[in-house]
């Protein structure tokens, strides 16, 4: 805590010297001090990150033989839902390398190759350590109480990366245990290593992968692991002296001939032969779906599912909406014709995506895909880029055209990038949702609300354009009849239909459409989620750490409105309002999601 309260007192001295600095230099200079230093920051992260990438590692050369296409058709139970192998290995592997490949192999290999050789991995870095601070503790350990190679242990702390041995020194499990009550600071972070450790076990694997279909036709029923061929019940992997005919209803010859193709699959592993591991995954495929091919799913949704996460969950279209971003500012500063149809183009590229993307997860998933975080940030971006081609369309012909297609590339370029750049912590894993979740309510309170923070992201971009407007110096104008009512009331003189209009003005104008909107899609979800938390809480307000915020927010909305009707300088104090609103916005859903406990939150 101390750490982030350091971080925050550096920040607000460091924009304070700024805001004084500006202050003393001549206006028109301001706007060309901030471009500088925006791009300089821009700079920074991208050589930053590009630096501390990971070298590419090839995969062994076994690794590169072995064919994993056949485990695109093979279906595992997880949690009630039949997902693709390689699904299931992503999500298993992400609690143990926080989505990092190991040594150049693809998840799923590494799941089998952790399953079947399990001694292989007791020395290398597999096991991911996500907060800095716990990385520091486990070295400092490590370097008082054994001996490590500094460079091992300069390592850890860049990447996260750590060996099962290492974890496993007394020093290391000594101070974890002490870490561990810490409940506030540091209980969850041990819980997340322990977890790691854990999934990462040859029987942890082997148990959590039940591939064989049940033999009746009720889709909620059990499916079984591979022992359970032999057995009838869950076992460890040793598979010696096994018998077959555990399964009840279950072919006995059909229960030998997999439990035979397991045990040649799992001895062509260890004994690193590719090809025999090539002839056994695809017989075993073709084996587990003539167990019961009536409730097996079908082949191409699992490979569609398999592919979706290859693709990173499509996550890369950020870059695309980056594209488009340049050339619609452009337009929107030097009122390009060419520069505005080619960023509609791109945009319109990048939106075609993004709705492939999400129609794709609803499709493999079967329902509404807004349960979780990355499904809730992932919709939202749609939707406002959704809302810019309606928007668009009305004020065609009037100054603020292009303005609604770059808020939403901006938006939407930065909610993809959260999603691909924090795999971990917006984990893209697709799941059934909670049965709490199962009501209309979700599809209306949540789609509500998620569509007004797209309008507040939207808002702060023309926000922050015209706060930069007026650091360098521009004119203190505003829009004659506030935004949206410009579009209803047909007036001639109105901003946005004839007459001269100022850049301050389409600004401001196009801030305010936004923002009357945002304010009215964020009361209706409010008074919606207050209508489902009586439904299924039995209370309409509990005090939960996000409905306050989002409460917070819609009050420095309400305040912009009064706001607007009494000060002098409407322009400036909406754009300060509108960029504080949405900074507030931003701390719901970050940090109550992630860093406070409650009932809406993930901490």
């Amino acid at each position: 805590m101390e750490q982030y309260v350091a971080y925050i007192l550096a920040g607000s001295f460091g924009l304070l010297s700024l805001c004084l600095g500006l202050a003393m230099v001549p206006p028109r200079a301001r706007k060309h001090i901030l471009d500088a230093i925006v791009v300089a920051l821009i700079g920074y992260v991208v050589v930053n990150k590009s630096m501390n990438a990971p070298p590419k590692v090839e995969p062994s050369t076994f690794a590169a033989a072995v064919d994993m296409t056949p485990l695109d058709n093979i279906a595992v139970q997880d949690k009630g839902r039949l997902k693709s192998f390689a699904s299931h290995a992503r999500s298993l592997m992400r609690i143990v390398t926080g989505g990092h490949l190991i040594a150049g192999q693809s998840q799923s290999f590494t799941f089998l190759d952790l399953m079947f050789r399990p001694e292989a991995y007791r020395n290398a870095d597999c096991v991911y350590v996500k907060q800095k601070l716990m990385r520091s503790e486990i070295r400092e350990q490590l370097a008082e109480n054994a001996t490590v190679d500094p460079a091992i242990l300069d390592t850890f702390e860049q990447t996260g990366l750590i060996s099962p041995v290492l974890l496993e020194h007394p020093a290391v499990q000594a101070r974890l245990d002490i870490l561990e009550r810490d409940l506030i600071k540091t209980s969850k972070h041990v819980g997340q290593i322990r977890s790691a450790m854990a999934v990462q076990r040859a029987g942890t694997l082997f148990n959590n992968l039940p591939i064989v279909p049940a033999t009746d036709n009720d889709p909620k029923s059990r499916w079984h692991i591979v022992d359970e061929l032999a057995t009838g019940m869950p076992a460890d992997t040793s598979h010696a002296g096994m018998s077959t005919g555990g399964i009840p209803g279950l072919d006995p010859q059909k229960a030998a001939d997999l439990l035979q193709g397991w045990i040649q699959l799992r001895d062509a592993w260890r004994n690193e032969d590719a090809t025999a591991v090539n002839a056994q995954l695809a017989h075993i495929a073709t084996a587990l779906r003539a167990v019961n091919p009536e409730i097996y799913p079908d082949i191409e949704l699992l490979k569609l599912e398999s592919w979706y996460y290859r693709m990173k969950s499509m996550t890369w279209i950020w870059l695309v909406y980056a594209i488009a971003v340049i050339p619609l500012l452009m337009s929107v500063i030097y009122h390009w014709r060419g520069a505005r149809w080619t960023g509609i183009l791109i945009f319109t590229i990048a939106f075609a995506l993004h709705t492939f993307s999400l129609g794709l997860r609803w499709y493999i998933s079967g329902r509404v895909p807004n349960a979780n975080m990355f499904e809730a940030i992932t919709a939202a971006a749609w939707f406002g880029s959704f809302f810019a081609y309606i928007i668009e369309f009305l004020v065609r012909k009037t100054p603020l055209k292009t303005i609604f297609f770059l808020g939403a590339a901006v938006a939407s370029m930065i909610a993809a990038m959260c999603t691909h750049f924090l795999p971990v912590t917006l984990n893209s894993d697709i799941e059934n949702i909670m049965p709490i979740l199962h009501d209309v309510w979700l599809y209306i309170h949540t789609n509500m609300i998620i569509f007004s923070y797209a309008l507040i992201m939207m808002a702060a971009v023309t926000s922050i354009l015209y706060l930069r407007f007026r650091i360098g110096g521009g004119s203190a104008e505003s829009a004659v009849l506030g935004g949206a009512g410009s579009l209803i009331v047909r007036r001639e003189k109105s901003f946005i239909r004839g007459g001269v209009v100022s850049f301050a003005q389409v600004l401001d104008g196009a801030t305010m459409v936004i923002m009357e909107l945002s304010f009215i899609t964020l009361w209706a979800g409010l008074v919606m989620g207050a209508i489902w938390a009586d439904h299924s809480w039995g209370r309409p307000w509990g005090w939960d750490p996000k409905e306050v915020f989002a409460l917070n927010t819609f009050i420095i909305f309400l305040l912009l409105v009064h706001v607007r009707f009494k000060v002098r300088d409407k322009g400036l104090w909406t754009a300060i309002l509108a960029t504080v609103g949405c900074i507030v916005m931003l701390f719901n859903w970050i940090v109550i999601n992630f860093v406070i406990t409650g009932l809406h939150s993930y901490a």
